[in-house]
């Protein structure tokens, strides 16, 4: 896949390949963060106009059924000479919305019964408004004529979650596209003007993308539970329903799942990681004390209790054992090398490839020269280099940054990041006074 950004925050201009592993690197408010909680926004807004037309198509189908039914039945016009029993469709609505959602040709089989009112002793009139309703069938499994219009709702509610109405940098143009591996457009949203105009493509083989800012926030799930997005505000009491953004939310309920006595049942964890080899202990759900606990040698310590890279090593397992991780659903974690220390960085940093490798769509941001090379070694030791892309934050005129491809100019990035070190390695030199 591969990301096109326009305008979009503190970014001028973006475009980042996500064939694989992909690394960006930049200073503290460069908008490196925007890329992930672009993509979080996008593939939310996806999956969730697919949930909802999916929604809308059955309460469709369902209602013209019913009236189908109301007009063979009891409908201001009686099929005349023929019972209920005898017809060619099935005895009720149920029966027939179960044999729609299980036809292997919908347009085969409306064709059928559309030729078996025909064959009804019925008025002629009651005919065309039976085949009206199985026309109406028809369309609403066959056509989306209202998809474009959902994903743009969808999409401005969860990016004013993300964003808080910020998401470009002015109301006049703004650019965001989503390509997949043949680079067909998948999603895009532009504004020229003040027109907003969005749209999508069929078929995206996106079914879920997991965003991790903090794994502090384990031990807040509780209070997560009773938070809001920006747009549900208007209908929840503020000073009970703290208001978080929309990635923070989707964190802490995927957390939540491990309440669930059925996780293990989607567990989709194949990618041979198991935290305990590392950090000596997993978390798991506690039912007596309702809560998500460490167990290490004996001992049940709460989250807030554990070390927070232990944390992060136990958020990636309870989200791989979730089933929450895979080839279609991307994992994006926001410097994941904080609160580590720089050999846990190393190890991080070496199940990210290994989970690449895999098939796992990874993005991730950081500024640390330690997970930076981890990342380089181990994707030479994977033999995948071909498929792990890097990018720096560049500041260019009006404070905004380009996206810039760094593949082949590592030893630039390393350069700078080890400039600030480099500064204040002289201590001879600052005991004499001498500031460098």
């Amino acid at each position: 896949m591969k990301l096109s950004l326009r305008n979009v925050n503190k970014i001028r201009k973006a475009d980042v390949e996500l064939n694989g592993l992909t690394v960006i690197v930049g200073e503290n408010d460069s908008g490196k963060s925007t890329v992930g909680r672009i993509l979080f926004t996008i593939i939310k807004s996806l999956v969730h106009t697919n949930i909802n037309d999916q929604k809308r198509t059955d309460e469709l189908v369902k209602k013209y059924v019913n009236s189908f039914y109301k007009r063979l039945s009891k409908g201001e016009f009686s099929v005349v000479g023929m019972e209920l029993s005898q017809s060619p469709f099935p005895r009720v609505a149920t029966e027939f919305i179960r044999e729609i959602q299980e036809a292997v040709s919908i347009d085969e089989y409306i064709k059928e019964k559309c030729e078996d009112v025909d064959s009804l002793s019925s008025s002629p009139r009651l005919k065309s408004l039976m085949k009206d309703d199985l026309n109406r069938i028809l369309i609403c499994k066959t056509h989306d004529n209202d998809r474009a219009a959902s994903l743009q709702t969808v999409f401005q509610f969860v990016a004013e979650s993300e964003f808080l109405n910020q998401l470009g940098v002015n109301n006049e143009t703004l650019d965001i596209s989503l390509y997949d591996e043949a680079d067909k457009e998948i999603f895009s949203h532009r504004i020229d003007g003040s027109k907003a105009v969005t749209g999508c493509r069929d078929g995206e083989p996106l079914s879920d993308v997991v965003y991790v800012e903090s794994p502090l926030y384990m031990h807040l799930l509780e209070l997560l539970k009773r938070t809001q997005v920006y747009t549900e505000t208007e209908n929840k009491q503020w000073f009970l329903s703290p208001m978080v953004p929309y990635h923070i939310k989707d964190f802490a309920d995927k957390l939540n799942t491990t309440r669930s006595n059925t996780m293990s049942l989607f567990s989709h964890n194949d990618y041979n990681f198991n935290s305990s080899e590392i950090v000596g202990g997993e978390f798991e759900y506690d039912k007596k004390k309702k809560s998500l606990v460490f167990k290490k040698e004996g001992m049940e310590l709460y989250p807030l209790n554990v070390a927070s890279g232990i944390k992060i090593f136990g958020v990636l397992q309870i989200l791989l054992d979730s089933g929450y991780i895979s080839a279609e659903c991307p994992l994006v974690w926001d410097e994941p090398e904080n609160h580590l220390h720089p050999e846990w960085q190393v190890e991080f940093a070496k199940i990210l490839v290994q989970l690449s490798k895999s098939g796992v769509p990874v993005l991730i941001t950081t500024h640390s020269p330690y997970f930076l090379q981890a990342i380089r070694y181990f994707s030479a030791l994977e033999r995948i280099e071909d498929f792990v892309n890097y990018y720096s934050a560049e500041c260019v005129e009006g404070n905004m940054v380009d996206m810039v491809d760094v593949k082949e100019d590592l030893n630039s990035v390393f350069l700078k990041l080890a400039t600030p070190l480099n500064k204040i390695m002289n201590v001879d030199a600052a005991r004499q006074g001498l500031e460098l």
